[in-house]
């Protein structure tokens, strides 16, 4: 026997037996139980009943004629228990048929989920196509109309909304419970699981990005605010240090400038122009000043001395020169040439003496000898 299947009760068996040709047998409702015990025929009711409903499907087995297909839903405000066993009752509230039913448990909105649960039982009847089933206002005849297809019924497209277990087709807003954030399983994931771990997941890489960075410098606008929304940032900065000079021997090119240091400093400081020219000033005046000294003022400059020698660049030699042609007041022998010695010495008030002495003669003192040349 299989693991999960559903038998007709002897109870129903035997009002199947009785059902006169005409008459109606009619099923009402469907109870869901959570006893694992096998169901057997003499049953009569569920060992350990959590709810009953009324069904929502009764009808025949497409070519299968002898088999009845029972259907019903618990709404979404019933659950809160497991199935294992589940019953069809009869309008005399007998049990028709009883069915061992995979674990299912079905969750109630206060469990985190809402969601309605079709249940469906398949029954063999091996006098079907003689047995007349109904199902609230539908009737089901084996014989005379055993093409169900256009039977309608209430519930009917209520159950047929359903989805299959199997690959299920879901339309609208399905929902399902919200997984446990970090859940990695086949376990359906809601949007809300979705939103969460992209959230997580956003929240963590942004967290490993950031790491200790500081609160000013720790989002990529503050980043480009930073780097002057430069995009080019590191060959503006590359360009930018290649027009800077290397403190260690540097090389200027341009017009390089620099603070002008105090008169008189002598550091390391960079020397400037304005430096040079200050300092240099200041030594040619101090020169000059030193060698001036007290010179007066009519001779103070190079210009005033050259006029003061007439221009003469030999002024030393000319000077030598006319001294060599003076004599001495005492003494010394003038040769005059080609002049009169009586009219060239009376100017100076000196005593001629026109005749030769002779050798060894002495001059009497203010008297000069001048001597003729023709």
């Amino acid at each position: 026997m299989a693991e999960f299947f559903s038998i007709i009760t002897s109870t129903g068996l035997a009002k199947l037996a009785s059902l006169p040709v005409g008459n109606t047998l009619t099923l009402t409702h469907m109870a869901f139980g959570n006893s694992t015990l096998t169901p057997y025929e003499d049953q009569t009711a569920l060992n350990s009943e959590q709810y009953r409903c009324a069904l929502t499907k009764v009808a025949n087995i497409d070519n299968e004629p002898d088999c009845i297909v029972a259907e019903a839903i618990i709404t979404a405000e019933h659950g809160g228990f497991w199935i294992r066993e589940v019953g069809v009752f009869d309008s005399d509230g007998d049990l028709f048929a009883v069915g061992k039913y995979p674990a299912t448990y079905k969750p109630i909105s206060e469990e985190g989920t809402v969601k309605e649960l079709g249940v469906r039982m398949i029954l063999r009847v091996s006098n079907a196509s003689s047995t007349i089933v109904t199902y609230n206002n539908g009737i089901m005849d084996g014989a005379a109309n055993t093409d169900l297809s256009n039977l309608t019924f209430q519930g009917q497209k209520k159950f047929d909304d359903k989805a299959d277990l199997d690959s299920p087709n879901f339309v609208g807003e399905p929902s399902a419970p919200t997984a446990e954030p970090g859940t990695n399983s086949d376990q359906l994931a809601t949007t809300a699981f979705v939103v969460n771990a992209i959230a997580n997941a956003v929240s963590n890489a942004i967290s490993s990005l950031v790491d200790s960075s500081p609160e000013a410098l720790d989002t990529l606008n503050e980043l480009a605010q930073a780097l002057g929304d430069d995009p080019n940032f590191a060959t503006t900065i590359a360009n930018q240090l290649g027009l800077k000079a290397n403190i260690a021997s540097p090389n200027f090119t341009g017009v390089p400038t620099a603070p002008t240091a105090n008169a008189g400093v002598s550091t390391t400081q960079i020397a400037t122009t304005a430096f040079v020219a200050n300092a240099i000033a200041k030594a040619v005046t101090d020169a000059v000043n030193g060698l001036v000294g007290e010179t007066p003022d009519d001779l103070n400059t190079l210009e005033k001395i050259a006029n003061a020698i007439d221009n003469d660049a030999d002024f030393v030699t000319t000077i030598q020169n006319a001294i060599a042609q003076k004599a001495s007041k005492n003494g010394d022998t003038i040769v005059v040439a080609g002049k009169d010695p009586t009219g060239a010495f009376e100017v100076r008030n000196i005593k001629t003496q026109t005749n030769d002495p002779g050798a060894g003669t002495t001059l009497a003192t203010g008297n000069v000898l001048l001597i003729y040349e023709e």
